[in-house]
């Protein structure tokens, strides 16, 4: 099993939800929520016990409206001994030496960086717990000050490791912004119809390639009686690895009111001594690029008992394992329900003894 191949960003961004891949917790770096489908099992195609080899593991994924950009860059290792467990908890395992230069060229505008690698948990990103070292949690860092991107622009990154090793490379377009359709705006009104479909749409560039939809409720709450309110939220996921369909640029993504209800019913517990209120949403349409899309797909395509005995891995880096591409996300704030979804909120079987007011 190769080890330290798929530990992906992790915790740079709390906006997404944990998985686990080949057995290591992980949380992905903005769009690496769709990750959470990917692949169910290791590569068995590299021989551990074999003569050392430089395997270059990289993820990284760029958005134009972060503040910073983070790539992780790492590689695997080999342990002659078969301790992989007690070799996985040393950072000289699992981390190149302050030597590499990892660069960044926007191929479009010219813009160049060299990353500066940081302690991630020095930045308010610390490692999940896991079988591999927690501390340090190196990462390479640019600020978007210092690396300004586009929407389209063509960016190109580079691992020098130097020892007469070649240079890893890869390169990605960065995703266009998500525009809304159908009357999403911020403020508006949503309607979940108990027996029918409700369409969520909006507008992508042909890069963007597949898609998550969530719904963040927010709601607050009041013990009969006293005077503190709470507030809480959750977030519903509406549409997951959800691909284009044709060439169109609009995207569609259908949910069944009655979902909605259910959720809610799921996830909040009844209590007769407590008042609710439903205050806002948030809608989050997250897009990914086509490196995404190739990785969710080969990873689908060999699982479950029709899968393949040695399961292929996708990468988009000259040399090595891993992804570097684009993400994007669009937040429609503040939106609320339409007097009828109120209604049915308060009246509905499954969701009346919630005691929305």
């Amino acid at each position: 099993m190769l080890a330290n191949f798929f530990i992906l960003l992790e915790k740079l961004f709390p906006l997404w939800p944990y998985h686990y891949i080949c057995g290591m917790k992980i949380v992905g770096f903005y769009a690496v929520l769709f990750l959470g489908l990917a692949l169910m099992g290791c590569d068995q195609d590299i021989d551990l016990t074999a003569d050392w080899e430089d395997i270059p593991i990289v993820y990284g994924l760029l958005n134009e409206a972060d503040t910073a950009h983070y790539i992780r860059v790492e590689k695997a290792f080999q342990d002659q001994n078969g301790n992989a467990f007690f070799s996985a908890l040393e950072p000289d395992s699992i981390y190149y030496s302050e030597d590499v230069t990892v660069k960044l060229l926007n191929l479009t505008s010219g813009g160049f960086a060299i990353l500066q690698r940081v302690d991630g948990a020095a930045e308010g990103y610390p490692r999940d717990g896991g079988d591999f070292a927690q501390e340090p949690n190196y990462l390479y860092k640019v600020h978007s000050s210092d690396f300004a991107l586009n929407g389209a622009d063509q960016v190109r990154f580079t691992l020098e490791r130097g020892k007469g090793l070649p240079d890893v490379e890869s390169e990605c377009t960065v995703l266009r912004n998500l525009i809304p359709q159908g009357g999403l705006a911020p403020g508006s009104k949503i309607n979940f119809p108990e027996n029918q479909d409700v369409s969520f749409r909006w507008r992508a560039e042909e890069e963007a390639r597949i898609f998550d939809l969530n719904l963040i409720i927010h709601y607050d709450e009041k013990v009969i009686n006293a005077p503190d309110v709470t507030s809480h939220q959750l977030e519903w996921n509406l549409a997951k690895g959800l691909k284009r369909s044709g060439g169109s640029p609009s995207i569609t993504a259908k949910v069944f009111g009655l979902n909605f209800y259910n959720f809610l019913a799921d996830n909040i517990e009844v209590r007769s001594d407590v008042i609710r209120s439903l205050t806002s949403m948030d809608l989050v349409i997250k897009g990914g690029g086509a490196a995404i899309e190739q990785y969710i797909t080969i990873a689908l395509a060999n699982t479950g008992i029709t899968s393949a005995q040695e399961i292929p891995v996708y990468t988009n880096l000259s040399e090595g394992r891993g992804i570097f591409t684009s993400v994007v996300q669009t937040t429609i704030p503040d939106l609320i329900l339409t007097s009828d979804s109120e209604t049915l909120l308060k009246t509905l079987a499954v969701t009346a003894d919630l005691n929305f007011q």
